[in-house]
Parts: C-alpha cells; structure tokens; sequence
C-alpha cells in the first residue's frame, strides 16, 4: 500500500523527513541503549507522574522515546505536537521503551508550522 493510501505511513515519511533537518540528530529508531544522542520528535504522550516525574512521549518516524524529567511538573512552552529536542543517554526501560532520564532539552519548530 503506498503512503497516499496510508495516513498513518504518510505521517511518519513526513517525521522521517523533518527530523533530517536536524543535522546532530539520531533516528530514534537507530538509538542504542547506553549511548548518548540528540533525539527530535513530536510530542505525542505529556504523563504527569504526581509527585514524581514528568514524562513526555515524542516519535519522529522510526520510533517513539520518553523523556523523564524528575520532580517537573511541566516544560515552559511544551504542547502536544509541538517540536522537542533532547539530548542524554538512552535506556531500556523494563516496559522495552527507550528512555531518557533528565535530559537537556530544547523546544524546536513543529514539523506542520
């Protein structure tokens, strides 16, 4: 079936070529555990964790990472679909997601602006 037919493969070819943009960053679906790497994806999931984390879910095409950030509540200018970028060390959580763990972070340009 092609990407015409397929919304859902139309939407990640539009990731894939977006997050090209980026120079410095990896495929999330090229990230190895234990490596540090610059990721870009869209914001797909915000999960507040109470008294925990915040955990914000972005995918780029290739793959979906979470990016936890311990005792936020929020990111100042974070949206659903906007642009985010961070930068840490992946790792498998005991779910099979990758996982970032307070990484730096950056809001960039949101593929559909």
């Amino acid at each position: 079936m092609s990407a015409v037919g397929d919304p859902g493969r139309a939407r990640a070819q539009d990731l894939r070529a977006w997050r090209r943009q980026f120079g410095d960053s990896c495929a999330i679906g090229e990230v190895e555990p234990r490596r540090s790497c610059v990721c870009v994806g869209v914001v797909r999931v915000v999960r507040l964790v109470p008294g925990r984390s915040l955990e914000i879910t972005i995918e780029d095409g290739t793959g979906r990472l979470t990016a936890v950030f311990t005792g936020r509540t929020r990111l100042p200018g974070l949206e659903m679909g906007g642009g985010l970028r961070v930068r840490g060390t992946v790792a498998d959580d005991d779910q099979g997601r990758k996982v970032m763990r307070n990484p730096d972070w950056s809001l960039v340009s949101e593929p559909y602006a």
